[in-house]
């Protein structure tokens, strides 16, 4: 029964998931958001397996992938997610502003993994804690805000016109 309730929480949250992505890609300059959620994926697929490989976490219920130690629906949806939305609500924000925030988005969701590690299956901590978790979704946001400023530093209107007429005096 207990592994049933897990795979149902499993779905919500996958459905949960996947309904956020049109929610936060109406909002505009969606090439940014979908570097970030891409991005996050990415890191995300490669940290967890580096994580799981050195056996610090365990995810004993899983939906997808049995063969595949690490959380497909953390990793590729729910993290990402997270990421963009972060991006989106601190987009204009300055330094201590955008920590804050940060601080905000990875509290509840420690506070929640937390709890899952406690009284379901989900999830087990061999060699980690609730303050490594904090620490390690913090340490992520800031990474991906700060590439995604690193992109759009050098990806702006001005560095696109700089470039046409660049080209357009080479070729005149």
């Amino acid at each position: 029964m207990k592994k049933q309730m897990e795979k149902a929480f499993l779905v919500f949250l996958s459905l949960l998931g996947v309904g956020l992505i049109p929610i936060w890609f109406r909002k505009r300059p969606r090439k940014d958001w979908t570097i970030v959620f891409l991005l996050a994926g990415f890191l995300a697929g490669m940290l967890d397996a580096y994580v799981t490989a050195r056996k610090l976490v365990e995810y004993p219920t899983r939906l997808f992938g049995k063969k595949l130690n690490i959380s497909l629906l953390f990793d590729y949806v729910l993290l990402p997610n997270m990421g963009v939305l972060y991006n989106q609500f601190s987009y204009k924000s300055g330094f201590w502003m955008s920590v804050a925030k940060a601080l905000m988005f990875s509290m509840p969701m420690t506070v929640v993994e937390y709890h899952l590690e406690k009284h379901t299956n989900l999830i087990v901590w061999r060699k980690w804690n609730w303050f490594y978790n904090f620490t390690s979704v913090t340490l992520f946001l800031w990474l991906e805000r700060g590439f995604i400023a690193f992109i759009r530093k050098f990806t702006g209107s001005k560095a696109i016109m700089r470039k046409w007429k660049r080209r357009l005096r080479r070729f005149l």
